[in-house]
């Protein structure tokens, strides 16, 4: 039978109870597998867009990410694909109103996955045949989307961190202090505050197989049984019974921990607790930076510290961001759409709209207009999701030899190291300067080498080994090879110094605005947005090590103590 040219094919993983259902339905109704998923999933598409987010249909497997994926190669799959043929249309209205739990993304690493197309395709079954299976059997099979989502949150109350549980806690307590006092009335700080503690909540929970074993716990407790429907009720009515019951998870005592966390394997996650808070901590950071973008901060000054990672930016002189209203097809206005077209500006999501950057003041009429030559700047940007635009931006926008005081310095290196080799061919440095650093990584990068010979002889490794290690010191790639090999966990931390050249300059746009030819400034671009997205990744790694050591050795000796 030929493909409709109009349809996409996909392929979702579902439980082989559902796979059942499915064909059960198609059996009724005399068609096929194919053609009845496509309208089981439009009709359960055009029941979820009637009604409000919150009270739209999941099915619990989703909660629970079941079945799981295989935790090695080749372990067992518990699942089966269902391909599935549909107009892109519908698939793209199908993941818009299925489920995600706070910290999952489309596209994502392994634990951090959503599953939002499967959802839509597991629940519109449930709906027209209910399935089960070992697993399955007794959980009530429905919730609505904020049932789901606190079932979540009690399962990562029973599973939080040290670095977390601080940061609630110092809400918490703020809250009942100020309880008759408006948020506007308080202080940024204590504003910023609440706004971590909720995108912590309900935007980047870490995900690990623990949390969702700990989920499938509660649920079985919750959502089994002749309780079951009423406290899926109170699920959904997040009252003052949730409350209660999300504060008594959060600090219950160690034996009922113990057993809200059973089927787990005694493991510290503080650090991913730490690296949770810190993605909370960076997007209030970036939503106040949109702020200070376009204009609406309390003080607009013309340089903003944004923390994490904490570098500042310098905004040019009359240059801002603009977010006009929406047009009738729900995309930018003209002349907003046509200049980003041309890449004269960039557009990045901003409250609901999209803003465009940068602008500035026409001379001789109201409104605005595209900064002149801007568009040497913003090349580099050509090919990224509109989530990565504000922070490409924001590299262009950092001053990289800020003069910081004694009590703001950063205790993350905050520079822009450029690659000799092209640092040389713009004429930055010269030859002499440029041979330099390359001596110099050469010798970093061999005693890097050295250290992990010396770890791997106090690890009581072979000598022989040792010696024949020593020996390929000369090429980085078999050195590599051979001390992984080794020891894994030793040899991975091994890395080459590159030869570098520490950018004397300050932001892009001063280089810009300075004068300097566009190759330059397209070139410094690209390495300011890559260099500040390693990093990011530096400041996001520094927040997991420091809530590991802060956090994890009391934890473990207050084991020992016990």
């Amino acid at each position: 039978m030929p493909v409709n040219p109009e349809y996409m094919e996909t392929n979702v993983r579902v439980p082989f109870c559902a796979f059942d259902a499915l064909a059960a339905v198609a059996a009724r109704q005399g068609a096929s597998r194919d053609a009845t998923v496509r309208r089981l999933l439009a009709e359960h598409v055009e029941r979820q867009e009637q009604i409000d987010p919150d009270d739209r249909l999941t099915h619990i497997s989703t909660v629970l990410r079941y079945p799981p994926p295989p935790r090695w190669r080749k372990d067992p799959r518990q699942d089966r694909p269902l391909r599935l043929r549909a107009g892109s249309a519908l698939l793209e209205r199908a993941r818009a109103v299925s489920l995600l739990l706070p910290g999952q993304y489309e596209r994502a690493f392994r634990d951090y996955q959503g599953r939002v197309l499967t959802d839509a395709v597991v629940t519109a079954i449930a709906v027209a045949e209910p399935f089960t299976d070992e697993f399955l059997d007794g959980l009530l099979p429905l919730l609505r989307h904020r049932a789901a989502r606190n079932l979540w949150r009690l399962a990562t109350a029973a599973l939080i961190t040290g670095p977390e549980l601080d940061l609630l806690d110092a809400a918490d307590e703020l809250r009942k202090a100020t309880a008759w006092t408006s948020d506007t009335k308080l202080d940024e700080y204590d504003q910023r505050l609440l706004r971590i503690a909720t995108a912590l909540e309900e935007d980047v929970a870490w995900h690990s197989p623990a949390r969702f074993q700990v989920a499938d716990n509660i649920a079985r407790d919750l959502l089994t049984g002749p309780q079951a429907e009423a406290n899926a009720r109170m699920l959904q009515e997040e009252g003052e019974a949730w409350e209660d019951l999300h504060q008594d998870t959060l600090h219950v005592d160690e034996e009922r921990r113990c057993y809200l966390k059973r089927g787990t394997t005694d493991y510290d996650w503080s650090g991913r607790g730490g690296t949770a808070v810190w993605r909370a901590e960076r997007q209030v950071a970036l939503q106040d930076f949109e702020d200070w973008l376009t204009h609406r901060t309390r003080t607009d000054t013309p340089q903003y510290a944004v923390h994490p990672p904490g570098w500042v930016l310098t905004r040019p002189p009359g240059w801002r961001a603009v977010a006009p209203a929406s047009a009738d097809t729900g995309g930018l206005p003209q002349p907003y759409a046509a200049w980003t077209g041309e890449g004269r500006v960039l557009a990045f999501p901003h409250r609901n709209r999209q803003a465009v950057w940068p602008l500035q003041r026409r001379p001789d009429a109201p409104g605005y207009e595209p900064v002149p030559g801007a568009a040497a700047l913003l090349a580099a940007a050509a090919g990224l999701p509109p989530d990565q635009i504000l922070q490409y931006i924001e590299a262009l926008l950092v001053d990289w030899n800020h003069e910081f005081g004694d009590e703001d310095e950063p205790d993350l290196y905050l520079a822009l190291d450029v690659p000799v080799g092209a640092a040389y061919d713009f004429g930055l440095i010269s030859a002499e300067e440029r041979q330099e650093a390359m001596a110099q990584a050469r010798t970093a990068t061999l005693q890097a080498m050295d250290e992990i010979i010396d770890e791997l002889a106090l690890d009581g490794c072979d000598e022989e080994d040792l010696r024949h290690l020593r020996h390929v010191r000369g090429n980085v790639r078999q050195f590599t090879d051979e001390a992984t090999r080794l020891d894994s966990r030793i040899g991975a931390r091994f890395r080459v110094h590159k030869a570098t050249w520490r950018w004397p300059g300050q932001s892009v746009t001063g280089e810009f605005l300075a004068g300097a030819s566009t190759d330059l400034v397209q070139w410094l671009a690209t390495v300011a947005h890559a260099r500040s997205s390693l990093i990011r990744q530096h400041s996001m790694q520094q927040a997991w090590s420091e809530a590991f050591d802060r956090y994890a050795p009391r934890e473990r000796s207050s084991r020992r103590r016990r």
